[in-house]
């Protein structure tokens, strides 16, 4: 069951984080969209490094090199996810408010 849900999120995270990057990346669209599209890539590959810390843990021969290993790699996904968040709703309500502003 754990090897299904990993390799779903670990593949439906990786191509979302290189589809954003792409997206955010395109000329023409408004600086924005362009940061609040990164905040999404940044949520996608947090999730991407969260799955790869947690899947340290089923591993049966656990040393202290992957226990450490796989904490780095929970902290960084976590504060990647909440850093993106984060800038994600940031440049929303920016961009809302410049919609708003246009009207």
């Amino acid at each position: 069951m754990w090897s299904a849900f990993y390799m779903t999120g670990v593949l439906a995270s990786l191509v979302a984080g290189v589809y954003f990057s792409m997206h955010a990346r395109r000329q023409g669209i408004h600086p924005l969209a362009s940061r609040m599209t990164l905040g999404k890539m940044n949520i996608a590959l947090g999730v991407l490094v969260t799955l790869f810390g947690l899947n340290q843990f089923t591993f049966e021969s656990l040393d202290t090199i992957r226990i450490v290993v796989a904490l780095i790699m929970l902290v960084v996904g976590v504060l990647n996810l909440y850093l993106g968040t984060r800038n994600y709703l940031r440049y929303r309500t920016a961009w809302q408010a410049e919609l708003k502003k246009e009207s």
